[in-house]
């Protein structure tokens, strides 16, 4: 204020200014159809404020002139008043001076800001987005501290004190500080009522909402980018909100826009190769990580995230390497755990196995084996599975034994490969000397990142011995199967299978085919539930042992279930129930019956590589087990293993 004048502060004198210019701001903005935080109801209410305290300076500073000068007749003698001024000049000398001072105070808050903007553009980017304020907010806090220094502070403070956005900002921050979130955000709201444009508002609102309206806060966001484009920590956020939305690509624009005005900032680079993680993009997310590490190589947190990638690559050597390296320069406990899990899946393992199966008809196997696992060698691991097969149906009893050698190839996250070759050796039985048969598997797997189609091929050769019939007549199964899965607008997945199986005895060659639709629908991460349809085919009967109608109709309802307790117990379920039709060769198709079938698998880790497994499988159709001896088939079958690594 000026002494001896009466009048508003230049704190105060801003607020006025920036009140009565409102109006045209907000009429401009409608012209441009721009959005806007305030309406005109807030503009005429901050106008008419506005103008009520002018009138009230110009009538005090008139009333002031009125009295000074009624005492100079009585105080003065009359020569003296001859040459005084006729006006009142009080009540426009308040306005004047306290405008004056503004502008002289403003003129040096933008020579000063030139002078130190290079190192206070470092310091803002430090603090980021919730430090780095707006240029309109640093130039009102720098009037402020320079007004400290030019007049009286008692009366300056004052007259802040007056303004809303202060104080709105002032309560927003206090509870920002204290952990009201609600409080904070509801003061941060009323301050972008006031002021629009206020970036350090928009970015704490957003902030605060981000988990509560997600929508709310990505609208923030980028308002926040708009007032503040220079900011490469207002596109990272831009990126973490869309991400929260499951919009990996707009994200990934998002977080390139931050690496342009920031490359070298380790929020953007860990943060781009974390959204390429989270979008199933794992091996270039491991580029990701790996680029930042050549230049920063005591990174801990980097190591550990690229030590999870690497085993989701089934890389679990080098995740070893990766989490040994983030354990070396900062030991922590969630690390070495990892750390542990690596080395177990990486290291040489035995898993001994016990199985066996009983059907409708009084058949059983009993299956006793084990398979020995070399150490991991990249993307490459090799194993060797033996056992020995019991086949009966209380009457015969034979059986086989199996040799075989396996391969597992990750080439990359997307891709899957699995080989295996071996011999199956029949026992001799009804007058047949043994037999030595060449058996073999081949599967590729390959998936689009992220949730996109997938691709599953399957080729095999093996002996068909669910019935001691079936394994006299050294019945060979040969199968080449596809199955394609396509997502449909994130809402639910296409899913089409299709077989071909040749099987061949000692008298003849049957072909089987098989063809299935399912519509699945994922409810949740860990739930899905599919309509199904199976249409089977014979090409003719046989009396090698095996059911094989002209024609199997399945239609069922499934429901796939996957979860994972505290302790890291893993529970599997798929469940179907639902009807069928069977047409016997050159006979009309029949009435519906039931179709049932259940597989579980029930994970249990007892120590870090030791890891108890247990399978159950049961079904009751024409195509159970895929070759059924009728049409009401049932069987069920249970394995139980235990894997231990060596180490």
């Amino acid at each position: 204020m000026t002494v001896g004048v009466p009048g508003t502060g230049i704190g105060g004198m801003f607020y006025l200014l920036s009140a009565l210019a409102m109006p045209l701001r907000q009429a401009y903005r409608w012209a441009r159809r721009r959005p806007s935080f305030a309406g005109w109801r807030v503009v005429a209410g901050q106008t008419v404020m506005a103008g009520a305290i002018l009138a009230a300076i110009w009538a005090t500073g008139w009333l002031v002139g009125i009295g000074i000068t009624a005492s100079a007749g009585i105080l003065r003698p009359p020569h003296v008043l001859a040459g005084a001024h006729p006006g009142n000049v009080l009540r426009t000398a308040a306005l004047v001076l306290s405008a004056a001072t503004l502008a002289a105070v403003l003129l040096g808050v933008e020579l000063l800001r030139l002078w130190v903007h290079r190192g206070a553009e470092k310091a803002a980017r430090a603090e980021r987005a919730g430090e780095a304020g707006s240029r309109q907010q640093i130039r009102r806090v720098a009037a402020i501290v320079l007004l400290a220094l030019a007049a009286d502070g008692t009366d300056t403070v004052a007259a802040q004190g007056t303004s809303a956005l202060a104080r709105r900002l002032a309560r927003a921050d206090s509870a920002f500080v204290a952990g009201d979130a609600t409080r904070a955000a509801r003061e941060y709201a009323a301050a972008l009522a006031v002021d629009p444009e206020n970036s350090r508002a928009t970015y704490r609102l957003a902030d605060l909402t981000k988990r509560r309206d997600p929508a709310r806060a990505l609208q923030l966001f980028r308002r926040y980018v708009t007032l503040e484009p220079s900011d490469a920590w207002g596109y990272m956020a831009v990126g973490d909100a869309l991400v929260r939305s499951g919009n990996y690509g707009d994200a990934l624009r998002s977080y390139d826009d931050a690496l342009r005005l920031a490359p070298g900032e380790r929020d953007a680079v860990i943060g781009r190769a974390r959204v390429l993680a989270r979008a199933g993009r794992t091996d270039a997310a491991v580029a990701g990580y790996r680029q930042w590490l050549e230049a920063n190589p005591s990174d801990a947190e980097a190591w550990g995230e690229l030590g999870r990638q690497r085993l989701r690559q089934g890389r679990e050597r080098d995740a070893a390497l990766a989490f040994e390296r983030a354990q070396a320069i900062a030991p922590d406990p969630t690390v070495a755990r990892r750390l542990a899990v690596a080395r177990a899946a990486s290291a040489p393992a035995i898993t001994p196995l016990a199985s066996g199966t009983h059907d409708s008809d009084g058949n059983t196997t009993l299956r006793l084996g084990g398979t020995a696992e070399l150490a991991a060698s990249g993307p490459m691991r090799l194993g060797l599975t033996a056992s020995r097969t019991t086949i009966g149906d209380g009457v015969t009893t034979t059986g086989r034994h199996d040799l075989t050698v396996g391969a597992a190839w990750r080439p990359a996250a997307a891709w899957q490969v699995q080989a295996s070759g071996g011999a199956s050796r029949l026992d001799a039985v009804a007058g047949r000397t043994a037999t030595i048969l060449p058996t073999g598997q081949l599967r590729a797997r390959w998936r689009v990142p992220g949730a996109g189609p997938i691709v599953d091929l399957k080729a095999r050769r093996d002996v068909v011995d669910a019935t001691p019939l079936l394994a006299a007549n050294r019945v060979l199964r040969t199968e080449l199967g596809a199955t394609v899965e396509l997502p449909v607008a994130r809402v639910f997945k296409l899913r089409g299978i299709g077989r071909t199986v040749a099987l061949s005895d000692s008298a003849e060659v049957n072909h089987r085919t098989m063809l299935a639709g399912m519509v699945a629908v994922p409810v949740t991460p860990s739930v899905e539930v599919s309509a199904q349809f199976h249409t089977i085919r014979f090409a003719h009967p046989t009396t090698a042992g095996y059911f094989a109608p002209r024609l199997v109709q399945v239609v069922q309802a499934g429901s796939y279930l996957e979860f994972e307790t505290p302790r890291g117990i893993l529970l599997v379920f798929d469940v179907g129930a639902g009807v069928q039709r069977v047409a016997e060769q050159g006979a009309a198709i029949g009435p519906w019956g039931r179709a049932l079938r259940l597989y579980s698998l029930i994970v249990v880790p007892l120590a870090v590589g030791r890891d108890l497994r247990f399978e159950f499988d049961g079904e009751q159709s024409a195509f159970a087990n895929e070759v059924a001896t009728t049409a009401q088939w049932r069987y069920v079958s249970a394995t139980l293993s235990l894997r231990w690594a060596l180490q």
